[in-house]
């Protein structure tokens, strides 16, 4: 495996306002450089995995019946979901605990993390998957009600990789967790979706049965576990150069002190993390069952997307929480805020193209899975649309509360947003269809953003607000919303069309970016030019405390 990226020194922090002075972070303050360069690795899996994701339900919809490929889809939804029951919210509590344990110079405790995490994760994996097996004719006679003879077989074979799939995570989880993010993009964002594409078009060149369906979407995990196992191996026996820590006094190291406050973390995050994962899949299987598996497939078409744009956030987070636990560890407040701010900047620089031009070309986006797809569909990509503008500008407020240890509350919030979720869906998919569904799901998200927000501004005395964010959200709304709406108004929804408003658009947002890179931060990632990565700090530098430990920069999150 290469060896983790080396560090840029305090002294070659970009320009940006914050602590310190322009350019400068306070002392104990953030590096940017090595956020950027994180997050630009992140930002290639991100892409691979946002494009083979859409690859997957749009090949998905061509090549089977919309009763089979609705089927499908809540199948894999169902199986998602369990995938983060089994998970027991062990990504976040490893990305916390293994990050602090690294920085205190504890290699020890660290190793004895990672099985108090997995071994109740493949054990719970194999109990669910032990019961969907059993249950399959019950789950599939309410998500395949057309054809549950195939819906049966479906769910069976994706039960039998259910283990498969928890231990994978959390193994690519301790990864992460060791400062790494490259397994997670290599092996799960690249190499697990790769094959599921292939698998998938494999299947329906053979035959028509939709268990080889499942089949190939589920068998990938497989091969990508025994990588992930490997790649750990290596990482946790090879450790990192670079001089520790002392541990503080009374740090817990034996097994049953590390596992009290892992699990006293990790317990409300667990309920959490299942809360989240329902959030995002449950309204495919409740349109299946409510309504049909044809207008769930039509929903999942018209919603993935979001897939996409949780793709691009995760690529931020992936590097913002562990940076923010170590400073949270080392008590720098001033450089925890200034990581939350830029990377909410960030986050929105990437995020609001996407919902903007879905925004605007609905007609096309959901017309390009078929004709059978139009209709209602445009209405369901447009409310979610809007509605993930709220949540992306807003940045990562759920790590911010997780780093500061308030699990219980990111376990109010999912809670909260997942109940208003379910009520609304089962009072308005019944009248309304899909439509009803995407504004349950909206209410639902803006319930749990608001919440966020209020509670890390009260609790934390932190905000995402800067510069950088309404620069970069005026911008976007100039570029992807003013000047492609102005072309559509003028020739119409075409194809053509929505490609003249949105090719200009984008060259006046790079321009814009460009004209706002001092705000944005963006000079962070003149590190990933020839040259700058590994320059050496002026004679007398001070290199921050935050930069002489031990890092980890990544953090996954189910939504494949």
């Amino acid at each position: 495996m290469p060896a983790p990226d080396s560090d840029a020194s305090a002294a070659d922090e970009p320009k940006s306002s914050g602590p310190g002075g322009p350019g400068q972070p306070g002392p104990g303050g953030p590096n940017l450089n090595r956020l950027a360069r994180g997050g630009a690795l992140n930002l290639v899996g991100a892409a691979v995995a946002g494009v083979q994701g859409l690859a997957l339900v749009f090949l998905v919809a061509h090549l089977y019946s919309q009763r089979i490929a609705g089927t499908f889809f809540a199948a894999t939804s169902l199986f998602i979901i369990l995938q983060a029951v089994s998970g027991l919210g062990t990504d976040a509590g490893l990305l916390r605990w293994l990050p602090r344990h690294l920085a205190l110079g504890d290699r020890g405790a660290a190793r004895r993390t990672v099985p108090v995490a997995l071994v109740p994760v493949a054990a719970t994996a194999l109990a669910a998957g032990l019961v969907l097996a059993l249950t399959a004719p019950w789950t599939a006679g309410h998500i395949g009600a057309d054809d549950p003879g195939q819906a049966v077989d479906m769910v069976r074979v994706l039960a039998l990789f259910l283990p498969l799939a928890g231990a994978h995570d959390a193994l690519l989880a301790a990864t992460r967790g060791y400062g790494s993010m490259r397994p997670t993009v290599l092996v799960d964002k690249i190499l697990r979706q790769t094959l599921q594409v292939a698998g998938v078009v494999a299947a329906a060149l053979l035959t028509d049965d939709a268990v080889w369906l499942a089949l190939a979407w589920a068998a990938p995990y497989l091969p990508c576990l025994v990588v992930a196992l490997l790649w750990y191996l290596k990482i946790s026996r090879g450790g990192r150069a670079g001089a520790p820590v002392a541990a503080e006094a009374g740090t817990p190291s034996g097994w049953r002190p590390l596992a009290g406050d892992f699990w006293r973390f990790t317990a409300p995050r667990a309920f959490a993390q299942i809360c989240q994962t329902a959030f995002q899949r449950a309204d495919i299987v409740l349109v299946a069952a409510l309504s049909s598996p044809r207008e769930a497939a039509i929903y999942t078409a018209a919603t993935r997307f979001i897939v996409i744009s949780q793709l691009v956030t995760q690529a931020v987070q992936n590097v913002m929480q562990p940076a923010v636990s170590r400073l949270m560890a080392l008590a720098d407040r001033a450089g925890a805020q200034r990581v939350f701010a830029v990377c909410a900047s960030w986050n929105l620089a990437l995020a609001w193209p996407v919902h903007l031009s879905i925004a605007v070309g609905a007609p096309v986006y959901v017309g390009s899975f078929g004709e059978g797809y139009r209709g209602s569909g445009e209405v369901v990509t447009v409310v979610l649309a809007m509605a993930m503008l709220v949540a992306t500008a807003t940045g990562a407020r759920d790590v911010m509360l997780l780093m500061a240890g308030r699990s219980g509350l990111s376990l109010v919030n999912q809670s909260a947003a997942l109940g208003v979720n379910l009520v609304l869906n089962v009072l308005l998919i019944p009248p309304f269809g899909i439509a009803g569904a995407a504004v349950a799901r909206a209410c639902g998200l803006l319930v749990r953003t608001l919440l966020a927000l209020v509670q890390v501004r009260r609790i934390l005395d932190m905000t995402p607000a800067s510069a950088g964010l309404f620069w970069a959200g005026g911008s976007a709304l100039v570029s992807f919303a003013a000047v492609p709406l102005a072309v559509r108004l003028a020739a119409g929804s075409s194809e053509a069309a929505l490609a003249g408003g949105l090719v200009p658009g984008a060259m006046l947002y790079l321009a814009l970016l460009w004209a706002g890179r001092e705000r944005l931060s963006l000079t962070a990632f003149a590190s990933l030019l020839p040259g700058r990565r590994g320059r050496a700090a002026p004679a007398g530098a001070a290199v921050s405390p935050a930069t002489e430990t031990t890092s980890a920069r990544s953090m996954h999150a189910h939504g494949n």
